[in-house]
């Protein structure tokens, strides 16, 4: 019996040791740089995209132009990317994007916004990076809710500390993300600010100066391709409505808790270079898109199942066969690895063959043996 629990553990180890991307909440999701920011270059030099976000081998990068790039390699802070297509965008795509059950139509529909990094701040507004426990990226916060219901919308802005801001932040913020779902928003933004170079996101629309926004989309999440949906979904709007006020999508190394909703979005608002009054702009004109987004799409769209009553949010995940999948590539490793042992060990086939004969013999019998103990 002793081989067998000796199976057992060797199965639970390598269970453990499964890509980190698997996990919901996975470490990655809080990669960023203690200070400075990644700068990424197309194949001529040209810089194509900088951020305080870290960047990875395999990430992916759509600009303002909807130009798609792939990171190839990252060496220190200067990441190297090459073009792979351009971007295009079907109502289709976006029809297929699953929603919430809509509310009664006395209610309006729910919008909640949260902030896992509530310390990120303005420095020329704040007077600092980062603010503990009063972060200005509340207030960023604040303006997108106060236009929100302007238009018509309900929110829940859920101003939750998840401090300190370490690799922990993305795990105590889902548990915000799972309490702000039993209400059943019809989508959830995650509010930040990112640290790249102010020139970056300055911008200015309608005459007056605001901030771009950067939508990031985590690629470690099994429901990726509805979030991409979503994403893409935003910036058409907004390229619309107001161009340029979107920089891009950044398909991260990351989860960000978007597993949890199919309209879940991290969005970075300005950098901490900006001033906090134009990344408020720039939050309420995030807020005008939102009707092209939500309510035509819940019209058009075939509605997620809604839960029964008690039974929680009626998100919809999308189911994954990934779990399967890995429990069958373990099988798989740890039968070729006893495979080659018992080979290695007997130095034939024909020997490991004998060998194995004998362990299932006596196996069986130490198994027989201790079922009649039991009955005794």
């Amino acid at each position: 019996m002793r081989c067998i629990y000796v199976f057992v553990l060797l199965l639970l180890s390598m269970a453990t040791a499964l890509p980190p991307g698997r996990a919901a909440g996975s470490p990655y999701d809080t990669a960023e740089l203690v200070s400075g920011y990644m700068t990424i270059v197309d194949e001529k030099g040209g810089v194509i995209f900088q951020t305080g976000l870290a960047v990875h081998p395999g990430d992916e990068f759509i600009d303002e132009n909807d130009r798609v790039y792939e990171i190839t390699a990252v060496e220190g802070t200067l990441a190297k990317a090459r073009y792979v297509r351009d971007e295009t965008y079907s109502q289709s795509e976006f029809d297929a994007i699953p929603v919430q059950a809509p509310a009664a139509p006395a209610q309006p529909p729910l919008i909640a916004i949260y902030h896992t990094h509530t310390d990120e701040s303005y420095i020329p507004s704040d007077g600092k990076a980062t603010e503990p426990g009063n972060g200005g990226v509340m207030l960023v916060g604040d303006s997108l809710a106060k236009r929100l219901e302007e238009l018509g919308f309900a929110t829940d802005h859920n101003k939750t500390l998840h401090e300190p801001h370490d690799a922990n932040a993305y795990q105590r913020s889902r548990r915000t993300v799972m309490k702000l779902l039993e209400r059943k928003p019809v989508a959830l933004f995650d509010i930040h600010r990112d640290s790249a170079p102010q020139n970056i996101y300055n911008t200015t629309i309608a005459g007056a100066p605001a901030t771009k926004i950067l939508l990031v989309v985590g690629r470690q999440n099994q429901n990726r391709e509805t979030t991409m949906a979503f994403a893409r979904q935003i910036k058409a709007a907004a390229d619309a409505k107001y161009s340029g006020l979107i920089r891009g999508i950044f398909i991260a190394h990351g989860n960000y808790n978007q597993d949890l909703s199919p309209r879940a979005m991290l969005i970075e608002i300005g950098t901490q270079y900006n001033s906090r009054d134009a990344a408020e702009r720039s939050a309420a004109l995030f807020a005008d898109i939102v009707p092209a987004i939500l309510n035509g799409n819940q019209q058009a769209v075939g509605v997620a199942p809604a839960a029964p009553d008690g039974a929680g949010p009626a998100h919809y995940v999308q189911p994954t066969a990934s779990i399967g999948r890995d429990i069958l590539v373990i099988a798989g490793a740890l039968i070729a690895g006893a495979g080659a042992f018992l080979f290695l060990s007997t130095g034939s086939w024909q020997e490991a063959k004998s060998k194995l004969a004998q362990f299932k013999a006596r196996e069986f019998q130490d198994l027989l043996w201790f079922r009649r103990k039991r009955k005794r």
